[in-house]
């Protein structure tokens, strides 16, 4: 006999496994996430998971979005602490640097996320696409600096700056140092210098 789970216990557990699943996609990525390793560490039965999700797939995209939702919160905090320019460039180091620490979560090109992606139907896929520009808008309104090149061109540079984190280790030069020169040497070609 199963459990009849309360609105607050479903959201509570919805939460533990989110925390769990996040931690774990971090440190193992996608395919070594079990439920089977979920269910355990929030002590719950298999059963029990799917009461709560219809698949590891939408518990994966509830993730995504609260990591994306912490992105952002954490994006506001850097660029209302530090403005203008200096702000973004602080914000995209931070960015980085996250994508370097958890490239299982944030490496999209991955055989591991394509797995994942993969198991999506289109709409959930084009969702994701769509989330990941309405961040860009978002962080480029929360910023209030203003563009010299089209937006799209913006978001394509910003987001190949972004993609190195994703190159491998073994370079011939440090990926973060050429982050940050490919940054600063292309910073102030996107944005104007506000006369404010």
């Amino acid at each position: 006999m199963t459990k009849n789970f309360t609105v607050r216990d479903s959201t509570l557990l919805k939460q533990k496994l989110c925390e769990s699943c996040a931690q774990s996609w971090k440190t193992k990525g996608y395919k070594l996430t079990s439920i089977a390793s979920l269910t355990y560490e929030v002590g719950i039965s298999t059963e029990s998971f799917y009461r709560l999700y219809k698949t590891k797939e939408e518990l994966f995209l509830e993730v995504l979005s609260m990591m994306q939702n912490q992105l952002k919160e954490q994006w506001n905090s850097i660029v209302q602490t530090n403005s203008g320019i200096e702000g973004f460039k602080i914000a995209m180091k931070w960015l980085f640097e996250e994508y370097v620490k958890h490239p299982t979560l944030y490496n999209f090109n991955n055989p591991d996320y394509h797995l994942f992606l993969n198991k999506l139907p289109k709409d959930k896929i084009e969702s994701l696409k769509k989330n990941d520009k309405n961040f860009f808008d978002e962080v480029l309104e929360r910023s209030n600096l203003n563009l010299r090149i089209p937006k799209e061109k913006a978001y394509g540079i910003l987001s190949t700056l972004l993609y190195t984190a994703a190159m491998k280790n073994d370079l011939v030069y440090n990926k973060c140092d050429i982050f940050n020169f490919l940054l600063e040497s292309s910073i102030y070609q996107i944005f104007t210098i506000s006369s404010s």
